[in-house]
C-alpha cells in the first residue's frame, strides 16, 4: 500500500509556473500489474477510447484541412487582406488539430510514412523555391513530386508567413500576376494536404476494415492486433512519446534546457537557447501547438474513459490515485497563460523564462506517464532516443 507520503506526492499538484517559480517535484514512481497481464473490462476501455476520443479527434481534423483547402481558393479567386487573414486562421485550425492528434501517431497515422508528407519540419527552403521559380503547373501531383520538404503544414506556413516582411507586403506576394504562381502552390499544398489527412482519418472513420474496428476488437485478436494489451501498450507508449515530444522537443530544446551527448558520450545539458528551433515559429503558433498537443492527451484520456477506466478499477489503492494527478496535471498545464509576446520574439531576446511553465509542467506529464500511468496499467514502454531520463 501506498504510504502517505507517495499519495501526498501523486495528489500534488504542479505548481503554475511564474517567472520565479521552481519545477514541481519529479513524478514518483508506483506499482500496479504486471507488465504482460491482461487487463479488466479492456474491450469496453478500447471501444471508449476510440469513440469518446480517437475518432472525434479525426473528425475535427479532417474538417478542418477541408476548410483550408476550401479558404485558400477563395483567397486565390479574389487576394485581399481579409481573404489573407482566413486562410493564414484556416492553416492554423489545421495544425492544431494535427497536434491534438500527436498521440495518435501509429496506425493509419504513419503507414507509408504519412506523417512525414502532413508535417515535415523544417521545410526545404530550396524545394520550395524551385517550385515557385519553375515554369511548370502547380498541381497537387506537381508539389508531391518535390518531396516531403516541399508540402504539408510547415511548407504551408512557409508560403504564407514571413517574420521579415510587414503583411501588407506578405499578401501583396499573392497578388497580381507575379502572385498567381504562389496563390497557384498555396492551393496545391493545401489540396494535397487535404488528400493525405483525409487518406489518415478515412483509415479510422471508413465504415468497413477499418483501424478503428481492428482497435475496439483487440481483445478477440485480429489481423493487426493479437491482444487488447498490445493495443493499450501501443497506445500508452505514444503518450508518452507525445508528452515527451512536446516539454523536450519543442519547448525544452528551443529553450535551451535540452539534453545531449557530449564528446565523452555523457548526457549534458545544452545551455544555448535557439528561437529557431521551435514548431512553427513563423506564425507564432509554437505555444499554441504544444497547448493542443496537450489537450489531445487530455481528450484521450478523460474524453476516451481511461481516467474512468482506472477510477472504476482501482485493484490496487493506486489507479484512482494516479487518475486523479493525472487530470490535474493536465489542468495545471492547460491553465498556463498564453504569452502576450510571439514565443520566437521571447526566445531571440532572452525571455525565454516566459516559456518555462510548458517546459516544466510538461515534462513533468511525460514523468507521470512514465513512472505512474504505465506501472499501473502494466505497461513497458520501448526504448524511446529522445528519452534524457
Amino acid at each position: 500500500m501506498l504510504n502517505k507520503l507517495l499519495i501526498a506526492l501523486l495528489l500534488l499538484p504542479a505548481p503554475l509556473l511564474a517567472e520565479e517559480a521552481a519545477p514541481p517535484p519529479p513524478a514518483q514512481e508506483t506499482t500496479g500489474v504486471a507488465p504482460g497481464s491482461p487487463l479488466p473490462d479492456a474491450d469496453k476501455l478500447l471501444a471508449s477510447l476510440v469513440d469518446g476520443a480517437i475518432i472525434p479527434l479525426y473528425r475535427e481534423l479532417d474538417a478542418a484541412a477541408a476548410a483550408l483547402e476550401q479558404s485558400s481558393q477563395q483567397f486565390c479567386a479574389a487576394p485581399d487582406a481579409a481573404g489573407f487573414q482566413r486562410v493564414r486562421a484556416a492553416w492554423g485550425e489545421t495544425l492544431l488539430a494535427w497536434s491534438r492528434t500527436d498521440a495518435l501517431l501509429f496506425g493509419p497515422a504513419v503507414e507509408d510514412q504519412i506523417d512525414f508528407h502532413i508535417n515535415f519540419n523544417p521545410p526545404k527552403k530550396a524545394a520550395i523555391n524551385r517550385l515557385l521559380d519553375g515554369d511548370q503547373p502547380l498541381t497537387p501531383e506537381q508539389v508531391e513530386k518535390a518531396g516531403v520538404g516541399g508540402q504539408g503544414l510547415m511548407t504551408l506556413e512557409f508560403l504564407l508567413f514571413d517574420r521579415d516582411k510587414p503583411e501588407a507586403e506578405q499578401l501583396a506576394a499573392f497578388q497580381g500576376d507575379a502572385g498567381k504562381r504562389r496563390c497557384a502552390y498555396t492551393q496545391a499544398a493545401s489540396a494535397l494536404l487535404r488528400r493525405d489527412i483525409g487518406t489518415v482519418a478515412n483509415g479510422w472513420l471508413q465504415d468497413k476494415g477499418s483501424y478503428a474496428a481492428a482497435f475496439r476488437t483487440a481483445q478477440a485478436g485480429n489481423a493487426t492486433f493479437a491482444s487488447a494489451r498490445q493495443a493499450i501498450d501501443l497506445l500508452v507508449g505514444k503518450l508518452y512519446q507525445s508528452a515527451e515530444k512536446a516539454a523536450k522537443n519543442r519547448i525544452g530544446n528551443p529553450l535551451g534546457k535540452g539534453i545531449d551527448l557530449n564528446s565523452e558520450g555523457k548526457q549534458e545539458i545544452l545551455l544555448q537557447s535557439n528561437a529557431y528551433q521551435l514548431e512553427a515559429w513563423r506564425s507564432g503558433y509554437s505555444v499554441k501547438a504544444v497547448r493542443a498537443n496537450m489537450e489531445g492527451m487530455q481528450r484521450i484520456m478523460r474524453d476516451g474513459g481511461l481516467f474512468q477506466w482506472l477510477r472504476g478499477h482501482n485493484q490496487h489503492q493506486t489507479e484512482k490515485l494516479v487518475a486523479d494527478a493525472m487530470e490535474q496535471r493536465f489542468a495545471n498545464y492547460l491553465s498556463l497563460p498564453i504569452p502576450a509576446t510571439d514565443p520566437f520574439t521571447l526566445v531571440s531576446t532572452g525571455q525565454g523564462k516566459e516559456l518555462d511553465g510548458y517546459y516544466y509542467l510538461g515534462n513533468d506529464i511525460q514523468m507521470a506517464v512514465k513512472r505512474q500511468l504505465a506501472r499501473v496499467m502494466g505497461v513497458q514502454l520501448g526504448f524511446n532516443d529522445n528519452d534524457g531520463d
